[in-house]
């Protein structure tokens, strides 16, 4: 049986994500937000009923699919996507 995966959870937390790394491509610091966001995502996904590390694995998967299909002449939108990757921890 496959692990239930939160969907509607991950792309909210994706989008999140997503709109920090546009702020990024104008200059903006975004590393604590992303910190922040990453750590609520975490909380939220363990949190869930459904199997935290399906739902975390698959955050983090999502994320990194993002970082490796922006276009390599856009690395400030690319760089918060492969560090809010980096922080998504599965235990």
């Amino acid at each position: 049986m496959d692990a239930h995966i939160e969907e509607e959870l991950i792309n909210e937390y994706v989008n999140k994500i997503q709109a920090l790394a546009v702020l990024a491509l104008y200059g903006q610091n975004v590393d604590s937000s992303i910190k922040s966001v990453i750590s609520e995502a975490c909380y939220f996904l363990f949190r869930q009923r459904s199997d935290a590390t399906a739902n975390l694995l698959e955050f983090k998967s999502r994320l990194t699919k993002m970082a490796n299909v922006a276009h390599y002449c856009l690395p400030e939108y690319k760089k918060p996507l492969e560090y809010a990757a980096s922080l998504v921890a599965i235990h």
